[in-house]
């Protein structure tokens, strides 16, 4: 089945000033994979959004991480949040904290909706500055549980339904935005975090700090800098300073997927820009991401997003002319 076309605050596509992949409120560094988010601001560091992942391309938001703190509610439908220690599931009414820093992948499973509400802040909106005893005390042994990757909220439990109603509570706060609604947010996402500490510090025991994925970063950072050439294994590995064979133990471990699949995956995504937004020739824009055989790129493409690059350029296509393409 064709996807839908993509909403207009939805892009795959590089600037000027590096590539990126552009969801409208915040947008992926396609080097370093890191996300930045337009509406978290010095004023104030927090934001909250609805993200519909069933619109995306391939219903998934790619590979990514911030160094803010996510807690996240599933409004509608089922959601796949993948991370390198595996695959959780989410429902309707479920949420989850995911630390600072963590590689995570989103999807929502063919035939479903997916509406994520998400609460995006620095751990510092909470006070947590040097030498605070609130940093000291509650926030970092959070933010470094070598264990602590994610965290579940279960709807049945009620210190967790708790935090769930004041996830709601604050996205109200935020929309409305009525006269102190940043002392309203700053209090509810206080309580929550108490909360939150209160429910996992039985878990902080170990006192190593979380491991971080730095060599799957590095991989797929040279990955991001080099998909348009014949890339090997050993290329891919030596970015890292790794061997081929712990190269793809790595990429298995992290990402449940070789680095070829992952690689595949990415050029995919980068096309998808081309295709919606520049008037590139079917055949130029596989070329352009990397595929050598025309076939290839559009069987590919179909196993992957379930239509032809020409199906998908023609669903996807904005009401503004196409501009060219920036590689």
């Amino acid at each position: 089945m064709i996807q839908p076309p993509l909403p207009p605050a939805i892009s795959f596509a590089d600037s000027s000033s590096g590539g990126y992949i552009n969801t409208g409120n915040s947008r992926i560094n396609t080097s370093t994979l890191e996300e930045s988010h337009r509406r978290i601001t010095p004023e104030f560091p927090y934001m909250t959004d609805l993200c519909a992942i069933h619109d995306l391309p391939g219903r998934a938001f790619p590979w990514h991480w911030h160094n803010e703190v996510e807690i996240f509610y599933i409004r509608e439908g089922v959601m796949d949040y993948a991370l390198p220690s595996g695959v959780y599931t989410f429902r309707r009414g479920e949420g989850a904290f995911v630390n600072s820093g963590v590689l995570h992948m989103t999807s929502c499973p063919k035939g479903d909706t997916c509406i994520q509400e998400e609460h995006i802040f620095p751990p510092s909106f909470l006070g947590g500055q040097e030498p605070s005893i609130l940093l000291r005390r509650y926030i970092t042994p959070v933010l470094e549980h070598p264990g602590l990757d994610i965290y579940r909220f279960d709807p049945a439990v009620p210190e967790h339904q708790e935090i769930l109603s004041l996830m709601k509570k604050s996205f109200d706060c935020y929309e409305k935005k009525e006269e102190g609604y940043e002392f309203d947010i700053r209090e509810i996402m206080t309580r929550l975090w108490r909360i939150l500490f209160s429910q996992t510090k039985d878990l902080q025991t170990d006192q190593k700090k979380r491991p971080r994925s730095d060599r799957i970063k590095i991989m797929m950072e040279f990955i991001a800098s080099h998909y348009q050439e014949k890339l090997s294994l050993g290329q891919i590995a030596g970015s890292a300073f790794i061997s081929p064979r712990e190269c793809s133990r790595c990429f298995q471990e992290n990402l449940g997927q070789s680095p070829f699949s992952y690689l595949t995956d990415y050029r995919l995504r980068k096309a998808c820009g081309l295709l919606a937004h520049t008037v590139l020739p079917v055949t130029q824009v596989g070329a352009a991401c990397g595929f050598n055989s025309s076939s290839y790129f559009g069987q590919a493409f179909r196993e992957s997003f379930g239509c032809t690059p020409r199906e998908y350029r023609s669903q996807s296509r904005t009401a503004d002319s196409p501009v060219p393409a920036e590689m």
